[in-house]
């Protein structure tokens, strides 16, 4: 019965990591389960999870999916926050945490089936979220299109003018 336990949970993984191709891992020694509830419940907001996983079973479920590069990682306590789309709003949440807990640390994150190392989960975490870079980008799309289109009301403005102008000086 206990086999199945494992192999259940395997499998529970590897479904967790169809849908969620990008995850970051962590280590939570010392942190007490009160406060990675409050980190899970802060990862679900985000439209994320946050899984503790026994290294062993993790790599089936990581050599199964073709992610064998980074078993030479998996060592002591690991926490596992899937992160799917929503990568740099998961990293900000970690950065946060690990800010507020010093012995919590993010180490490793698979981006895409690239690896990533803490330094490059931080400057993740750093970018601005995907909602303003699209506002970002829209406003410097915005503006030209606002200068052209007062440009042009200006130049028929003008013309407008010049031909009333034209016109009252003929009915004069």
């Amino acid at each position: 019965m206990v086999k199945q336990n494992k192999v259940d949970f395997v499998n529970e993984i590897k479904n967790t990591l169809d849908e969620n191709r990008n995850f970051i891992l962590t280590k939570y020694s010392g942190i007490k389960v009160s406060e990675l509830t409050s980190l899970r419940a802060q990862i679900r907001e985000k439209g994320a999870s946050f899984k503790v996983v026994k290294n062993n079973l993790f790599k089936r479920a990581l050599d199964d999916k073709g992610y064998t590069s980074i078993e030479e990682h998996l060592k002591g306590p690991i926490g596992v926050a899937f992160a799917g789309d929503q990568i740099g709003d998961v990293a900000q949440v970690l950065k946060k945490f690990k800010k507020d807990q010093k012995l919590f640390d993010f180490f490793l994150g698979v981006i895409d089936g690239a690896v990533y190392d803490s330094t490059s989960i931080t400057k993740i975490a750093d970018l601005p979220s995907k909602e303003v870079l699209i506002s970002q980008i829209m406003s410097l799309i915005n503006g030209p299109a606002t200068g052209i289109a007062v440009g042009s009301k200006e130049i028929m403005s003008s013309l407008a003018r010049a031909i009333n102008a034209t016109a009252e000086k003929n009915n004069a």
